[in-house]
């Protein structure tokens, strides 16, 4: 397995900005030589919250017994304060200490703005500090509530959609027409964003890796009656395991072939019901339980497997997926590694685009019910044998 994410944090703002990694809070996890916290969380900690205690104190000192001694004298009166507020019970451990020091120090930037040059800039410091803080704590409640499932996730994504654009038709009357029309247009591009890349996190979570040190060989569209026994056939001789994600009319038409891929010890995925890959991104809530649940039962019915993973038609979610699959207790699965096997016609373009660079933890998508299926996954097995070796 590979390691647990270094980016860790007890902070919302460090959880959010800490990383190009996965974050992760600190408290899960333990780390020596930075007791389970970021980097610049102990930066903070370490460094800014003792330089503003003592130039607090020391603007004080200054204005009573001069500049030189006011200095002097500053510093162990600073070192004195931060010793006594350690033992203080309720600023025992990271997280305590983060939102004390916090709150502190934002109290006094609030009183100190304007104040002296150094006051002045530690002063805004600290208001931005906040403000990026209380900005990741949105992001994060956002993101959680991404994760509801159900009727109440699919309700709150309507209210989301509806909200978004009442805010827009509000500024329309309150400031101007042109600040709705581009508001409305950013809000429309993010939402196509959202939907139709397929590794976008935003409507919730999407696995784009193994997270081990695999390479999983995910193949699309089937069972095939022609394509289906022939990978198979490859699959034994490179004595690999692959992910079949199975449309459920295929399914229903070709049962036998799906009883087969598990007998030979592969997996099932949904693919929904009707593969309506040109429409799926924009589905209402009904039609998109319809297409996910009808296929997971026709799956179940068949071969007695309840499938875990989900993958959305040319992976355009829609907004009411992850609501579905996680009522139904499934993780949506991605790709990191594509070839375009379903539109191309030879296998040379497919593999120039899959092949190079291919890694530990890439999940590879192919498709079967192509006249070039065959080739693909025996040029991609080939490969995954020398990379994981």
């Amino acid at each position: 397995m590979r390691q647990v994410s270094d980016n860790r944090a007890v902070s919302a703002l460090f959880r959010v900005f800490g990383g190009k990694d996965a974050c992760c809070r600190a408290e899960d996890y333990e780390k020596a030589d930075w007791c389970g916290m970021h980097r610049l969380e102990c930066a903070v900690l370490g460094f800014l919250v003792p330089l503003t205690v003592w130039v607090a104190i020391a603007e004080g000192f200054v204005a009573g017994l001069g500049r030189g001694l006011g200095i002097s004298l500053a510093l162990p009166v600073a070192f004195l304060v931060l010793s006594i507020l350690s033992l203080v019970p309720f600023v025992r451990g990271a997280q305590c200490q983060w939102r004390f020091w916090l709150g502190l120090m934002v109290a006094w930037g609030c009183f100190r703005i304007g104040g002296p040059p150094i006051v002045n800039v530690l002063a805004w410091t600290w208001l931005g500090i906040f403000a990026l803080n209380t900005a990741a704590l949105i992001l994060l409640g956002f993101r959680k509530s991404m994760r509801w499932t159900g009727r109440i996730g699919n309700t709150w994504r309507v209210f989301l959609f509806v909200f978004a654009h009442a805010a827009m038709v509000s500024l329309g009357f309150h400031w101007s027409w042109h600040w709705a029309l581009g508001g409305a247009v950013l809000m429309s591009a993010l939402f196509c964003w959202s939907v139709l890349n397929p590794s976008c996190q935003w409507l919730g979570p999407v696995h784009l890796e193994t997270g081990d040190d695999e390479i999983w060989i995910t193949i699309d569209d089937g069972p095939d009656p022609d394509d289906t026994p022939v990978l198979l056939d490859l699959l034994d001789v490179h004595q690999t395991k692959a992910i079949f994600f199975m449309i459920g009319e295929k399914v229903r038409a070709y049962p036998e072939l799906a009883r087969e891929v598990l007998r030979r010890g592969h997996e099932i995925g949904n693919h929904t019901m009707t593969h309506p890959s040109g429409e799926f991104w924009s589905l209402g809530p009904v039609r998109t339980r319809r297409e996910i649940v009808d296929c997971q039962e026709v799956i179940f019915e068949t071969t007695g497997f309840r499938p875990k993973w989900f993958r959305a038609p040319v992976g355009h979610r829609n907004l009411f997926t992850h609501p579905v699959t996680g009522q139904l207790g499934m993780e949506i699965m991605g790709w990191n590694r594509r070839g375009f096997d379903a539109v191309a016609k030879s296998p040379g373009p497919v593999l120039a685009r899959i092949l190079p660079n291919l890694a530990k933890g890439d999940i590879v998508l192919l498709h079967e019910a192509t006249s070039i299926a065959a080739p693909v996954l025996d040029a991609v097995l080939a490969a995954r044998s020398k990379t994981i070796k």
